[in-house]
């Protein structure tokens, strides 16, 4: 009786190990940063500088978006734009804060991706790569559709990545 006892103790313990493990590849299956909706609108011929526009979804801790790249365009830099007196003035911005929970838009008059230099004019219907940099959550590369110069994508694209 006490061997029968001590092997359901055992068995019991191997149990929950094997629950807890399941559990953790659930939980890491869902990404902690998510990026969707990203695109830019085609610029004309002979334009140099382009912006991307897009959401980012932060389903885990605090986190904040230092950088970005492409092979697209000669620079990326995060940008945000305000109304001051009438004029709009757009700066650089260092890095993005993405609270827990949070949901951030980088759209039209605010903050966005500028790209500088493009390597190419951006037409409708392409498609450009663009490299996100999350302090936590490393780096997530994204698809950013090109647009008919009068507004955003029909579609919804999505791409996500855990926090180390």
């Amino acid at each position: 009786m006490i061997a029968t006892h001590r092997g359901l103790a055992r068995l019991g313990r191997i149990v929950a190990l094997a629950a807890a493990a399941v559990l953790g590849v659930a939980v890491a299956a869902e990404p902690a940063i998510r990026v969707q909706n990203a695109w830019a609108r085609a610029t004309p011929p002979g334009a140099q500088n382009g912006a991307v526009y897009l959401q980012i979804a932060n389903h885990g801790g605090a986190d904040r978006l230092v950088g970005v790249r492409t092979s697209a365009a000669h620079a990326a830099e995060l940008h945000t734009s305000a109304t001051r007196d009438g004029v709009v003035e757009m700066r650089r911005v260092d890095a993005l804060p993405i609270a827990a929970g949070a949901t951030v838009e980088l759209a039209p008059g605010g903050t966005h991706v500028m790209l500088f230099g493009l390597a190419a004019r951006l037409e409708a219907g392409a498609h450009v790569g663009l490299t996100l940099t999350f302090a936590n959550a490393g780096e997530i590369d994204i698809d950013v559709v090109i647009v008919d110069a009068r507004g955003p994508p029909a579609t919804t694209h999505e791409h996500g990545h855990d926090a180390p």
